[in-house]
């Protein structure tokens, strides 16, 4: 589902079962950054951004909101930033948290951006 939001932003909402778990993904995308909560609940435990940088070839990420110590965030930002090339703010609120459902959310992302990719 796509909403416009004007000329400035974008949203879109999309969901898979991923690993035997239901993932929602809510992505808002902005002039030059995007906005992607990812999760099976509510929450918004989570929050970092990656950003590339003109010192560096691999985008610079940190947390902003949560435990610092748990990375899934900051790598999936990272990620993202480094093959869209822009600014990306990442939200990931999953109770499976092990490598195997980090890897199959960038999958199910990267497919999405395929299918519909004016709403990255």
């Amino acid at each position: 589902m796509e909403e416009n939001s004007g000329q400035l932003m974008k949203t879109h909402m999309f969901e898979s079962f991923l690993l035997d778990k239901r993932v929602l993904f809510y992505l808002i995308k902005m002039k030059d950054s995007l906005f992607l909560w990812i999760g099976d609940t509510g929450d918004l435990g989570s929050l970092a951004v990656a950003m590339k940088t003109p010192f560096n070839t691999y985008p610079t990420s940190c947390n902003l909101i949560g435990n610092f110590s748990d990375d899934q965030s900051c790598s999936i930002a990272s990620k993202l930033c480094n093959k869209m090339g822009k600014q990306v703010f990442v939200s990931y609120n999953v109770s499976k948290n092990d490598n195997k459902m980090v890897m199959s959310v960038i999958e199910r992302i990267m497919e999405e951006w395929t299918i519909n990719p004016s709403i990255f």
